[in-house]
C-alpha cells in the first residue's frame, strides 16, 4: 500500500514516528513521510508569530503531497495542526483517513476537537473509548504503542551500573513521589530535568544526563539498571492509559515497576512480567524487596522480554490497525 504518514517530528520526546515509519517500511509499504511539525528557525519563528498561518500552509502542503502521491492511507501520529477541513478533502480524494493519539487521557479534550473527521481513530487509552462513543465518534479504537526490537533490546550488559533509574520529562507529580524516595534509595534521573527542579532541590545530585536522550541511549540506560521506574504522567488522576515506557522497558530486558493501569494486566502479567503499584508505600516496599531480592526478579525481566519482542512490537500494532481497518 501507499501511505502517507504524518508525523510531529519536531518533538524530540515522540521517537514512535519513526519506528513507526521504518516499520511500515519493513512491511513493504510504500511510505510518504511528512513532518507537520516546526523544525527549521524559520518556521518555528512564524508558527510562534503567526500560529494560523503556519497551520494554513502545514495544511496547503499536505493536500498538495497527497494530490501528487496519491496515497492509499493517511495516517497521523497526533495530527495536533491538521483541521477537519483538510481531513476531509483528504477524504474527498478517496484517501483512507486514520489517526493514532498517543496522549490520552490527560488531553482528551484536545483530541476531541478533529477526532470525529477520521475514518478511524486510534487512542492509548482504553478507558476513554467511551468518552469518543458518548462524543458520537464511532470509529474509536484501543491501541498501545510498543516496542521497536531494532533499538529495544537486550544489549547483553551483566553489570548493572544503577539500581534504579527514571528516564523521562520532569513533572510536579514524578519530582515528588522521587524526593518521597531519594533519602531510602539510589534513584538515577535521566531526561530535562534541571531547570525544572528548584535550586534548593535535593534531586539535583541525583540527575546522571540532563536533557535529553536518543532512544538508543535509553536502550543502554535501561540495560545498564536493576528497576526501571515508570510514572505516568497522569499518575493520582487517571487510572487508566498507557505510556511507551510500559514496552520499551521489559524490551530491554530491564525490569520494569510502574503505576497501575486498568490496561496493564492484559498486556503484561503482574508479579510475573511486571511489578505494579498504587501508592508511594506499596512502590517503596516493592522496590526494597526487588532489590533484595534482585536474582530472583530476573526471570520477571526475562518473562516481560520474550512477550515484548513476541507481541508487543509497532510491527504486531499496526497489523492490528490495518485489521481493524479492514485494510
Amino acid at each position: 500500500m501507499k501511505i502517507l504518514l504524518s508525523v510531529p517530528g519536531h518533538l524530540k520526546t515522540v521517537p514512535m514516528n519513526f519506528f513507526v515509519y521504518n516499520t511500515l517500511m519493513k512491511m513493504g509499504h510504500e511510505v510518504i513521510l511528512f513532518n507537520f511539525g516546526a523544525t527549521s528557525i524559520y518556521s518555528k519563528i512564524t508558527k510562534k508569530i503567526n500560529s494560523a498561518f503556519f497551520i494554513s500552509q502545514i495544511n496547503k502542503k499536505l493536500l498538495i503531497a497527497a494530490q501528487i502521491y496519491k496515497p492509499d492511507i493517511f495516517l497521523t501520529i497526533f495530527g495536533f495542526d491538521h483541521d477537519i477541513n483538510t481531513i476531509l478533502k483528504l477524504k474527498s480524494l478517496g484517501i483512507a483517513t486514520m489517526c493514532w493519539w498517543l496522549n490520552d487521557p490527560f488531553q482528551l479534550k484536545r483530541s476531541l476537537n478533529n477526532a470525529a473527521a477520521y475514518d478511524f481513530y486510534f487512542t492509548n487509552a482504553k478507558g476513554c473509548i467511551p468518552d469518543y462513543k458518548n462524543a458520537g465518534i464511532k470509529n474509536a479504537f484501543y491501541l498501545p504503542v510498543g516496542c521497536y526490537p531494532a533499538i529495544h533490546t537486550d544489549l547483553g550488559m551483566q553489570d548493572k551500573e544503577y539500581d534504579i533509574c527514571f528516564a523521562g520529562d520532569w513533572g510536579p507529580t514524578r519530582q515528588a513521589i522521587i524526593e518521597n524516595l531519594a533519602d531510602d534509595f539510589d534513584i538515577s534521573l535521566f531526561g530535562p530535568w534541571a531547570k525544572k527542579l528548584p535550586s534548593k532541590s535535593n534531586l539535583h545530585k541525583n540527575i546522571v544526563k540532563d536533557g535529553f536522550f536518543t532512544p538508543n541511549e535509553m536502550a543502554v540506560i535501561f540495560n545498564k539498571s536493576k528497576i526501571v521506574l515508570n510514572i505516568h504522567s497522569w499518575y493520582g488522576k487517571w487510572n487508566y492509559g498507557v505510556n511507551p515506557r510500559v514496552f520499551e522497558t521489559p524490551a530491554c530486558g530491564a525490569i520494569q515497576i510502574s503505576d497501575w493501569k486498568e490496561e496493564i494486566p492484559q498486556l503484561y502479567t503482574p508479579d510475573k512480567e511486571i511489578i505494579l503499584y498504587k501508592n508511594i508505600d506499596e512502590l517503596r516496599g516493592r522496590l526494597r524487596y526487588i532489590l533484595d531480592n534482585f536474582n530472583s526478579h530476573i526471570n520477571i525481566a526475562k518473562a516481560a522480554y520474550s512477550k515484548s519482542h513476541a507481541i508487543h512490537t509497532y510491527k504486531n500494532r499496526l497489523e492490528e490497525m490495518f485489521s481493524i481497518c479492514g485494510i
